[in-house]
């Protein structure tokens, strides 16, 4: 039996290589984004593969369009088994020039854009007795890092939201993995001058995220190094978390 994925966040960086990988595994791929002509040719490879794919350009801060996305991809390939929540956009929260107009679009897209298509997703899944929800957070969610106030808030919101419906979800037949890498080299860390320490190929990323879905995992962190030194850091003191927080990022100026 096909099973279909849907995708938020499809054109670029993980949720790209994680339409192609889920399609190398027999799933047919419902790809959403801004960005048509992105997720056209994406689709197209995935096509050229032997594979099915939908394309659904869509803003998944706007709630009735993410619905009317998951509608028209499950008309188009059938039933959702997956949905990988990934879409995320990030920018500078500065403290001389707050914006909170910045910060609402970021949680918009970031955390609502999440529970928008859970919202459309989840009561499908449960009355079909089978389903896994998939997010991507950040390692950056476990704590504020300089510069990225709304950024760090989003991610942390994601990881809540997605933690406790995996509690409530233990005696259903639907899964949750919540996601949560350190830097990966994609577009959206190309724009940063700062260092990013145990960065990880794209390539990596998305077979570990595989992996992680294949099992059925509840957690996955990575890489390894920088995740075991963000637990400990929940553990010490506060002045020490704000020391060790503010050695990173670093600007390369």
């Amino acid at each position: 039996m096909t099973r279909t994925a849907f995708i938020t966040g499809a054109s670029s960086g993980l949720g790209y290589g994680l339409a192609l990988r889920l399609a190398r595994e027999g799933f047919s791929v419902g790809l959403a984004a801004r960005r048509r002509d992105r997720l056209e040719a994406l689709a197209s490879r995935i096509r050229e593969a032997g594979a099915e794919a939908s394309v659904h350009p869509v803003d998944v801060a706007q709630r009735h369009a993410v619905h009317a996305a998951i509608r028209a991809c499950e008309a188009a390939l059938g039933p959702l088994d997956l949905l990988v929540a990934n879409a995320g956009v990030s920018e500078m929260t500065l403290v001389d020039a707050l914006d909170a107009a910045a910060v609402e679009r970021i949680m918009r897209v970031n955390f609502l854009g999440a529970v928008y298509a859970v919202e459309a997703t989840l009561p499908g899944m449960l009355s079909r007795g089978r389903g896994h929800l998939v997010a991507v957070g950040s390692l950056a969610g476990y704590g504020g890092l300089p510069k990225t106030a709304a950024y760090s808030a989003s991610k942390g919101a994601v990881h809540n939201f997605f933690e406790s419906l995996r509690i409530d979800l233990r005696s259903t037949p639907v899964d949750v993995t919540l996601v949560t890498p350190g830097y990966v080299r994609t577009p959206m860390t190309e724009q940063n001058d700062h260092s990013m320490p145990f960065l990880v190929d794209a390539d990596d990323a998305v077979e570990r995220i595989w992996r992680a879905i294949r099992a059925r995992r509840r957690r996955l962190a990575f890489p390894r190094p920088l995740s075991s030194l963000v637990w400990l850091a929940q553990i010490f003191p506060p002045w020490f978390y704000d020391w060790l927080a503010s050695r990173q990022p670093r600007d390369k100026k």
